[in-house]
């Protein structure tokens, strides 16, 4: 598609509403997390992990409309969260910031390749690393040619598939099978997901929200979804898009709930197996397959446009501000092959399960839920330790976490975090009184 611009070809060429706000953020956030994490959730945590994951992505996407409109007030011509944290940031702290959003976004497409990878394994047989490259070969041709205009077009398809998903499968099963016999099976051979006194459920619920405002806090696409949106509209998107999000994990554990209630299970992929199998109706598995392949790579092209937003917009930009809005878009294009193919080389070198990723890289986003909210409400420029404090609580947390496992590596990365932030707050409060004390004529 020929955009005349950059900023066109990032933010399309007019401000959107409600409706495509909504459709646009759920396709950003209906990700192979949400088919494959939610549900291992469940498995693992119980009733308590699959409410849990689907209370994480709600209240956060609820919460972020409110640090948007505090966005859009204090600057609302941006493009990405580059262009926010420049303003708001001096040169060390935006460098740093910049520097963990681009790892951040390479955790984002990885994710999303893996989930390629085993769906295309699981439904049609194909080699994991070859489903892998065919996705990325794919979304890179996708996102490169199309840009922001044919994303959303997708995001509309997918959502008319997604939703389709959600209710005629859970229907057609618990029609089938009977929701009474569904309930005694589990109660039978899994007893332990329906545990209402489930203390590692609970904290599981805690720590994924506090993972939750950190990754939507700084969530690349989500920003630039914030500026696509008329400025009155955005509370009410996100809101909206946070009540409607908290439906599809639940739905999604739902199908596995209807595999596991006849027996035991091997892992969340075996599980994911059975489902497939058990889905005799053709319509409905065809329906599957296209809900579940459309979410990937709409939150993979979400993930890889925003990413070649950012490097173009406020990297390249920095170093070449005489480039012209042709040689900013070919860069684009060249960014794309770039990611996509290191992203390729990821999936193929490493295998970790999402959610232990989701873990990994949580300790990340607990560092940074606080430090980000502090640089949005600062009425001035944020000093550069605010940035450093995220640095110093994500690094204490992979030292521990070795010794104190994953959950609770994350709280030492936010406490660590935070306190550090209060700390030198609390010492610039201290500096500003000492000073007004100290100087001439204060009594």
């Amino acid at each position: 598609m020929l955009y005349h611009s950059f900023r066109e070809y990032v933010l399309g060429a007019t401000k959107i509403g409600i409706g495509l706000g909504v459709v646009s953020i759920l396709a950003r956030w209906v990700t192979g997390n949400t088919i494959f994490a939610s549900p291992e959730a469940l498995v693992k945590y119980g009733i308590f992990g699959g409410i849990g994951y689907a209370l994480m992505g709600a209240i956060t996407l609820v919460a972020f409309g409110w640090v948007g409109k505090q966005v859009r007030k204090q600057y609302s011509q941006g493009q990405t969260i580059g262009d926010f944290f420049q303003f708001k940031l001096h040169p060390l702290g935006y460098w740093i910031m910049i520097g963990i959003l681009l790892m951040t976004s390479i955790e984002g497409m990885f994710m999303q390749g893996m989930a390629a990878g085993v769906l295309a394994n699981i439904l049609f047989g194909v080699p994991i690393p070859v489903g892998n490259l065919i996705f990325f070969m794919l979304c890179v041709l996708y996102v490169a040619l199309g840009g922001i205009v044919v994303i959303h077009r997708l995001a509309v398809v997918q959502m008319i598939f997604l939703f389709a998903t959600a209710i005629l499968i859970p229907l057609y099963f618990f029609i089938e099978k009977g929701v009474e016999h569904v309930y005694e099976g589990i109660r039978l051979y899994h007893p332990y997901l329906l545990v209402v006194n489930n203390h590692e459920g609970m904290f599981f619920i805690v720590t994924g929200l506090l993972i939750g405002f950190g990754q939507v806090f700084v969530d690349q696409a989500s920003w630039q979804r914030l500026y696509m949106l008329e400025e009155k509209k955005v509370v009410p998107t996100f809101v909206l898009s946070g009540l409607i999000w908290s439906t599809i994990p639940l739905a999604f554990s739902s199908f596995v709930m209807v595999v596991i209630f006849t027996g035991g299970f091997q892992n969340i992929f075996s599980l994911l197996f059975d489902l497939v199998r058990k889905i005799d109706n053709l319509f409905l598995l065809t329906l599957f397959a296209l809900c579940t392949f459309g979410a990937i790579i709409s939150a993979f092209s979400a993930g890889l446009h925003s990413m070649i937003s950012l490097i173009v917009g406020n990297v390249y930009s920095l170093f070449n501000p005489y480039a012209s809005e042709r040689q900013k878009i070919r860069k684009g294009y060249s960014l794309a092959i770039v990611i996509g193919l290191f992203s390729f080389v990821l999936t193929f070198y490493f295998t970790p399960t999402l959610l232990d990723l989701l873990f990994f890289f949580g300790i990340i986003y607990a560092a940074l839920a606080v430090p980000v909210l502090v640089i949005v409400l600062s009425r001035q420029k944020a000093g550069s330790f605010i940035p450093v404090c995220t640095v110093l609580g994500l690094t204490s947390a992979y030292i521990a976490r070795s010794h104190v496992g994953n959950l609770n590596a994350v709280w030492i990365s936010m406490i660590v975090s935070t306190a550090l932030v209060i700390a030198y707050l609390g010492f610039q409060l201290l500096h500003k009184y000492w000073s007004r004390r100290t100087a001439p004529g204060s009594l």
